[in-house]
């Protein structure tokens, strides 16, 4: 029989990169007129332009007038588009981010004619083992990617690929490049191209991908076609596409690989590449972090109160979400001119969601049945009740206030009031009128809220005046709470656990190492000299209240200025920094937030925490579960030998977590923003949480880690002077002491810990606590009243989203089992009487029949499966 060789016709359209989306878009604009007239004229027969919509979304926005002409390409079979919006980075974005990247994606490509029902990711850096469930919950059959297969797992190219549910995809690895078949268009040595693409597979079938980056139209492709074909007569080479060679595949003798695949055994992976442009990963967290957990499921609840939902709005936020989603752009590997457009979409989309809370919480609670003056209403918008501390200001006429619910008092503090001024501002001061002047009070408040509800509480004035802050002098250097106590004594910090009874002496500890390496990997310097940064130098107040006790520290660590300072061994910079550890009523985490002035070039900055395990594996989550991995890999030590891209350092990503457990401990580090971790020490005892890397080119050769060429543009250096991130940062994170790794309860203790409540104070004296606040608004023509939505009980399973349904009345609810060997009982969600739910998959199409009940059983869960409930109450 003779081989057959799928010749795949194709471009592979960066979003952004080293060149902005602006500059490569006018290029886009004539290309796609060159592939429109190929497709018509039939000089070639199929062309995949990359599998993602986001290029065409903005082509169409400047020339609606071709829709028709693509439609006909896309409806023919010989334009593929879709299913992406952008291709995505899958290892530091949120799973929902994930599913509304594809369908955004799909939909658009629906609206064109349909989409490649491929789960195509050709560059991204490392592959989620995810990926199988979500494609399958897509109704995706079929994958093609490039990087990250060790050949530990597979020497073949085509396998099928499993999660730990069952979800199977026939997988394509096209493990030398998406552009290795541009050797056809340019090279007369046809044996040994087919020889390359040959090498793992698993039969007669070959697939030659032939494109490359912003690659225009081969038109004399046929002509090269030819030219192979009569060099090898015993094959057949031919003009293809993906379906097709799956088709052609599916019967071989295949391989089933499971997991995820982060090597750099047959391509670089950038496992470092978490850490890049950290400001741009908390941003990206802030806002994917306010729309699955407030903006979401407060728009359903607006809904109910006669609040008309807007998708048009989501769907702006998530598409500017999901084009900084793109593999590149995640990963911070541009160009300063990129990253700030890139910043730019960030601000954007946190400026909309923000509002989006701000405008829907003031017209539910402006809405309300006798609405008073002063009151404060605070929302949850999670499936479930909830008792907790929370930080909010309010506005009053009066200096000392009372809080109180229904005529009873409940529990606050004051953190900071300040006098301000609500008249007309004048040139010169002392000029205002006594009556221009109110109090806004920073509080906190010991809340229990409803879920999918909110509470009222009456703002009350109170006849003394405030009592002063309670704080201690610096002779008394302990914080604690009923979980724990931290103790400051000669510059250390140690912890008792006061459950258990357990001491951890120095628990905590800074350390700052040199970095040569680029904005694709950390690489240590040539002469590195690191220092290990504690609290010894630095200033420590102590704050004490009923509801919270807190460690402020002040102070400057004396660091390298740049790689030169680090290989004489001098440390002449200061970085002033601001730490405050905090410890609220009832709560389980010790929450930490660094305020850093980075002053310093070439460096990485890593927070360590030392726990009591020797550790062999690591645990974190995943866009919809949990991985164990090893702490160290396999191949350290041979890695060069065998010919990898990259040294296989156990860096690497995680999304909320990273957790150590043995026996009897279990040590969680929750964050927000920060994505990257490595287990280090000779025992492997001290989480190394990768606070920020300040780099200063895109690419760079000869790395200790990478050697060989630069990564990126192995011709040109790339300055990238705004990636030394020389700025004020901020940097969140808490620790968690249990005696078990229960991963379902950490996400739910982990969104307890990073969503804040949202709320809104009934006044007119302050115009300026929102932006919206500002504008007149009209209450709604009925009144609202507060009713409990949905109760989300399991203590198995990990709340994912609550959003509006697509095209039709009701909402749908997603959860998954995080176990990734357990299967479980999934527990139910509570509801209204004569509550109809269907089960639906990831698309939103029904996968049960529609019941009607006040409860909805959820079932038994494979390991990590995932399930969306579309309810109708």
């Amino acid at each position: 029989m003779k081989r057959k060789v799928h010749v795949i016709h194709h471009t592979h359209w960066d979003f952004e990169w080293y060149f902005t989306t602006n500059e490569s878009f006018v290029q886009l604009a004539y290309h796609l007129d060159e592939v429109m007239q190929a497709l018509e004229e039939q000089q070639i027969d199929y062309y995949l332009l990359d599998g993602q919509m986001s290029i065409l979304d903005d082509y169409l926005t400047r020339f609606p007038e071709q829709k028709p002409r693509l439609t006909q390409l896309v409806k023919s079979g010989k334009l593929a588009i879709g299913p992406w919006y952008t291709q995505t980075d899958e290892l530091i974005v949120r799973g929902e981010s994930i599913v509304r990247n594809l369908n955004l994606g799909m939909t658009l490509a629906v609206s064109l004619g349909g989409y490649m029902n491929i789960g195509y990711l050709p560059d991204s850096f490392g592959q989620s083992k995810d990926m199988p469930k979500i494609y399958n919950g897509l109704g995706i059959q079929q994958a093609v990617f490039w990087r990250g297969v060790p050949s530990d797992a597979t020497a073949q190219r085509e396998f099928h690929w499993q999660a730990e549910d069952g979800s199977s995809v026939l997988t394509a690895n096209i493990k030398d490049g998406y552009f290795v078949g541009v050797g056809l268009i340019y090279s007369d040595d046809a044996p040994a191209l087919v020889k390359t693409i040959a090498d793992g597979a698993t039969g007669d079938d070959l697939v030659l991908p032939v494109g490359g980056d912003q690659r225009f139209i081969d038109f004399n492709l046929r002509e090269r076609i030819e030219s192979y074909q009569q060099a090898l007569p015993d094959t057949e080479l031919e003009e293809s596409n993906y379906a097709s060679f799956f088709e052609a595949v599916k019967d071989n003798k295949l391989p089933t690989v499971t997991g995820e695949f982060v090597t750099s055994a047959v391509s670089k992976i950038h496992r470092s590449i978490y850490s890049s442009r950290y400001d741009h990963k908390y941003l990206n967290d802030k806002v994917e972090r306010r729309m699955i957990y407030q903006v979401e499921p407060l728009m359903v609840m607006a809904e109910k109160c006669g609040i008309r939902y807007k998708k048009g709005l989501l769907d702006r936020i998530w598409k500017l979400l999901n084009k900084n989603h793109a593999h590149d752009s995640a990963g911070g590997c541009n160009s300063d001119k990129t990253n700030q457009i890139i910043t730019d979409r960030f601000v954007e989309a946190d400026q909309l969601s923000y509002s989006l809370v701000d405008y829907l919480t003031r017209k539910i609670s402006e809405s309300r049945i006798n609405v008073l003056d002063g009151e404060l209403v605070i929302f949850n918008t999670l499936p479930w009740s909830t008792k907790k501390v929370i930080r909010c200001v309010v506005s009053t006429p009066f200096a000392a206030i009372s809080l109180e619910k229904d005529g009873v008092s409940i529990p606050f503090e004051y953190l900071h009031t300040q006098k301000a001024f609500n008249g007309s501002i004048r040139r010169k001061k002392g000029t205002e009128e006594e009556d221009s002047f109110y109090f806004v009070h920073e509080l906190l408040v010991e809340v229990v809220l409803p879920p999918l509800s909110f509470v009222t509480y009456q703002v009350v004035k109170k006849d003394q005046a405030i009592a002063a802050k309670p704080l201690t002098e610096a002779a008394e250097i302990s914080i604690k709470n009923d979980n724990y106590q931290v103790t400051f004594e000669a510059g250390e910090l140690s912890l008792v656990d006061r459950k258990r009874k357990i001491s951890y002496k120095n628990f905590i500890a800074f350390e700052d190492g040199g970095d040569e390496g680029d904005t694709y990997d950390y690489s240590p310097p040539y002469e590195d000299h690191q220092h290990r940064l504690n609290l010894a130098n630095a200033t420590c107040s102590t704050t004490r209240n009923a509801l919270m006790e807190q460690f402020t520290f002040t102070g400057e660590w004396q660091i390298a200025k740049g790689l030169k300072e680090r290989e004489a061994r001098k440390r002449t910079q200061g970085v002033p920094y601001e730490l405050t550890i905090g410890l609220l009523k009832g709560s389980q985490q010790i929450q930490f937030h660094l305020e850093i002035d980075n002053r310093a070039c070439d460096h990485r900055m890593r927070v360590l925490i030392e726990t009591p395990n020797q550790n062999a594996f690591s645990y974190t989550d995943t866009p919809f579960g949990t991985i164990k991995r090893a702490v160290e890999d396999p191949h350290i030590d041979d890695w060069q030998k065998l010919g990898w891209r990259e040294e296989p350092t156990a860096i690497f990503p995680m999304l909320t977590y990273v957790n150590s457990h043995g026996a009897t401990a279990s040590w969680t580090l929750f964050s927000k923003g920060i994505k990257e971790y490595q287990f280090i020490g000779e025992r492997f005892q001290t989480i190394a949480l990768t606070l920020f890397r300040s780099v200063g080119f895109l690419g760079r050769p000869d790395l200790l880690r990478r050697p060989g060429a630069a990564s990126g543009n192995e011709f040109k250096l790339i300055p990238t002077p705004d990636s030394q991130l020389l700025k004020k940062m901020s940097f969140k994170f808490a620790l968690q002491l249990d005696c078990s790794f229960q991963p379902a309860q950490l996400a739910k203790d982990y969104v307890d810990y990073a969503i804040s409540s949202p709320y809104y104070q009934i006044q007119e004296m302050n115009r300026f606590t929102t932006t919206l606040k500002y504008f007149v608004s009209n209450p709604l023509k009925h009144q609202v009243i507060a009713q409990e939505g949905i109760t989300l009980d399991s203590q198995t399973l990990v709340f994912s989203s609550l959003v509006k349904s697509k095209d039709e009345p009701g909402f749908d609810v997603r959860v998954y089992n995080p176990d990734f060997c357990q299967k479980v009982d999934g527990g139910i969600i509570k509801g209204a009487r004569g509550m109809r739910y269907t089960f639906v998959d990831l698309r939103g199409r029904a996968v049960s029949e529609t019941r009607e009940h006040d409860t909805i059983s959820l079932g038994s869960f494979k390991p990590g499966e995932i399930k969306t409930i579309h309810i109708v109450d």
